[in-house]
């Protein structure tokens, strides 16, 4: 079995087996649904689930705070409001701050509240970049961490303080009802989300956060309709612990694979941005590569020089409009995929280690899957996976060779390679136009398509621009 259908298993899993242990329970109650009466247990349980997700939107919020997107903030935002008004919950557990003998009736309405009010901000960070108050966070997201941390804060105090200042919070069944199917459609659309990216990047840290969502969202159950002190009502505290570890353990491998968490935030934008695509016009394609700039500056002004070079090529070589189009689509996304690389690996100033050449490597497949995975881009994706294939048949991922490669893809080799050789990269200055025109010659028959280079370097002699180099550099 594959990874990718091991992990989906697993995901239908999650779904279903809290939701029909919970509705076990409940069918024999006397056998099934013990009394567990753990007054003490119920703090240090709530407390550390209350610490994890403090951490977790902690963690996220230090870890991108170069990189502090409307989606980072309201991440954020709702872990730690997890975090904050669920500790409410395990400070009124009787016999630690309040008497034994009392449950205080605010107490009781925190859990609920906690998941809701974490929902809607979980929620809100997967909307598309488009809704009316993006652009108002987008540019005060500290003013609005500062403002919703004080106001988390205020309600922790009054908890622990003056609980009955909420009281007027009704708890009736139509109340419960309300509050609980909102919070599940919140986590809900928020883990359909998730896994609209997890498919296009098949991350670990994007699929547990998946798992997480799922897991907050069958808690709901159990949170609202379980028996309080039985094995029912004990269920969702189990589900909590359970979604904040595997969150963190996903999280965690994503770190030590990417030393970042920012690829959160761009699976969601790159996701957002193929679904507005809906042509293959220049115009159309920006808002993906905004999306793969947001990881390296230099990559989308990249592709969009190779992208011009490409269509240079293609019409030198008498290409009818059809493949010029393809050759230019080709060029224009051919390193999306990158957006999967760590930047630890595509931002290094030295040699690559062949482990991490091998993790470069992959974004011509992942370029592949991302192209395939839009109906209007699916026609350049082989050309995607081939840009880095060599005419002489040494290349990547596949080792084609000759006219095995297709056409556009040889094309955009030839585009990719002058560009690389004519621009600054992290490990090494740009070369003269003059030098990289040399370099490629020098490669055809070898690494390019001899055909595709001559006809590169008869346009840029036809249009005068290597002359206007040369005199420039001069």
């Amino acid at each position: 079995m594959s990874v990718r259908r091991a992990s989906l298993v697993a995901l239908w899993a999650v779904v279903f087996t809290p939701a029909a242990a919970f509705a076990v329970m409940l069918s024999d109650p006397a056998n099934l649904d013990p009394t567990i009466m753990k007054p003490t247990e119920h703090f240090w349980i709530v407390s550390v689930a209350a610490l994890l997700s403090g951490v977790i939107g902690t963690a996220l919020a230090l870890s991108v705070q170069s990189v502090r997107t409307t989606r980072t903030v309201y991440l954020a935002l709702g872990f730690i409001a997890i975090a904050l008004i669920f500790a409410t919950h395990g400070l009124g557990t009787p016999g630690v701050i309040v008497h034994a003998d009392e449950y205080p009736y605010a107490v009781i309405i925190s859990a609920g509240l906690s998941q809701f009010v974490g929902a809607f901000f979980i929620a809100m960070a997967v909307v598309p970049t488009n809704w009316p108050g993006s652009r108002f966070v987008r540019e005060h997201p500290t003013a609005i961490l500062s403002v919703a941390l004080v106001a988390l804060t205020g309600y922790l105090a009054s908890m622990v303080w003056r609980p009955q200042t909420w009281d007027f919070i009704p708890r009736t069944d139509p109340w419960d009802t309300t509050l609980a199917a909102t919070t599940m459609a919140l986590l809900a659309f928020a883990a359909w989300r998730y896994y609209r990216a997890w498919r296009l990047t098949e991350l670990p840290g994007q699929l547990a956060m998946v798992f997480a969502l799922c897991l907050l969202a069958q808690a709901q159950l159990s949170m609202y309709y379980g028996t309080l002190w039985h094995l029912s009502w004990w269920l969702y505290h189990g589900l909590l612990l359970v979604a904040f570890c595997t969150l963190i353990a996903g999280w965690g491998i994503e770190a030590i694979r990417a030393k970042s968490l920012i690829v959160f935030s761009r699976a969601i934008e790159l996701r957002d941005s193929l679904d507005r695509v809906n042509s293959t016009a220049a115009e159309e394609l920006e808002a993906l590569e905004a999306a793969v700039e947001a990881k390296d500056a230099y990559t989308r002004h990249h592709m969009g020089r190779v992208a011009e070079y490409a269509e240079a090529i293609a019409r030198e070589l008498g290409l009818s409009e059809e493949l010029v189009e393809v050759a230019v689509t080709a060029g224009r996304i051919h390193d999306v995929g990158k957006i999967t690389v760590p930047d630890a690996v595509l931002l290094k100033p030295g040699r690559l280690t062949a482990e991490e050449f091998e993790q470069m490597k992959h974004h011509t497949l992942r370029g592949e899957h991302i192209a395939n995975s839009t109906r209007v881009l699916a026609h350049v994706a082989k050309a995607v996976r081939a840009h880095h294939e060599r005419w002489g048949g040494n290349g990547y991922p596949d080792g084609l060779k000759g006219e095995q490669i297709p056409l556009a893809a040889r094309i955009v080799a030839v585009a990719d390679t002058f560009d690389a050789l004519t621009s600054n990269r992290v490990y090494r200055p740009s070369r003269s136009w003059e030098s990289a025109v040399n370099e490629i010659k020098w490669v055809a028959g070898t690494q390019l398509d001899p055909k595709c280079v001559d006809a590169f370097v008869r346009w840029l002699e036809k249009t005068g621009q290597l002359e206007t180099s040369l005199k420039l550099a001069a």
